[in-house]
């Protein structure tokens, strides 16, 4: 029988979705795996829904909040599988995602890592799509080519001494693909959408972004400065570049709302005028 397969999903208040999560690894072709569940401090309406499901997960261990590194950091110790698959609790896989995967980490000692392409989704409509890049350590520090939700040995993880739990506002996974790779590890693209990544107004992704993007890059680029010093002008290009899409995208959206607030404003000028023009014609 192939390696088992240790599912860890953190839970934190994520009750009306975590069925689907779970339901989409009971679903998988790969059937030698284990459904670990933290939940990360949920309030009472999650916690009930979590002890309903309760015949589907082999391992529920609960704890205070500390954030998702250390909830899979905490669930993966716990892990017996060979190989690991952090799914957060409201997205979900496509049905054989993970015999794919196993695959080719089975036919190459070399991969640490297999990941795919995702489809965003909110509510029921499909509203866009995540191109996994893969790549290298120097690649790596410039983008995140690695969806979150990948599988992964978990030599791979111990290697790189797991999570860091320094980093409670996101981009942790980015950490970590960083990591893996610089130790030599590869990562593998299936070239296909095999996840389904959930856009919600308050995802943490969305916070990251807003509200710590930039303390959380500058602490990756001090983390890894070994690795930017050693692609020094290659890294400079590639932020050259992100500097000019970025000056492109900021031109096009004052643009975009110049022209939105230009139009409200000459509306009632020019329905004002519209009015005098019928007047004056009628007389």
């Amino acid at each position: 029988m192939k390696g088992l397969v240790s599912i860890i999903i953190p839970c934190y208040n994520d009750g009306r979705y975590i069925e689907q999560a779970i339901q989409s690894i009971l679903n998988q072709t790969y059937s030698n795996r284990e459904i670990i569940v933290i939940d990360d401090g949920s309030d009472n309406e999650t916690k009930n829904i979590l002890r309903e499901l309760d015949q589907k997960i082999d391992l529920l261990i609960t704890q205070e909040n500390q954030g998702t590194s250390v909830a899979r950091n905490t669930g993966i110790s716990s892990a017996n599988g060979e190989f690991i698959l952090p799914l957060d609790a409201d997205d979900f896989f496509e049905p054989d995602f993970i015999e794919k995967s196993i695959n080719i980490l089975e036919n190459d000692a070399k991969v640490g890592l297999v990941t795919c392409h995702a489809h965003i989704f909110q509510g029921e409509n499909i509203s866009g799509e995540i191109i996994s890049m893969g790549g290298e350590a120097k690649d790596m520090l410039i983008r995140n080519g690695v969806l979150a939700n990948s599988l992964f040995r978990k030599k791979v993880w111990e290697d790189v001494l797991g999570y860091d739990e320094k980093m409670v506002n996101g981009y942790e996974d980015w950490d970590f693909n960083i990591s893996i790779t610089k130790k030599g590890w590869q990562v593998y693209v299936i070239d296909e959408f095999l996840f389904n990544y959930r856009l919600k107004k308050n995802s943490r992704n969305t916070f990251a972004n807003f509200s710590h993007k930039y303390d959380l890059l500058t602490y990756i680029n001090l983390k890894h400065q070994d690795t930017f010093v050693n692609n020094y002008s290659e890294n400079i290009q590639n932020l050259f570049s992100q500097m000019e899409k970025i000056e492109k995208e900021k031109i096009r959206i004052e643009n975009s709302l110049s022209n939105r607030l230009g139009m409200v404003i000459l509306k009632p000028i020019r329905l004002i005028r519209s009015i005098l023009n019928k007047n004056s014609t009628s007389y």
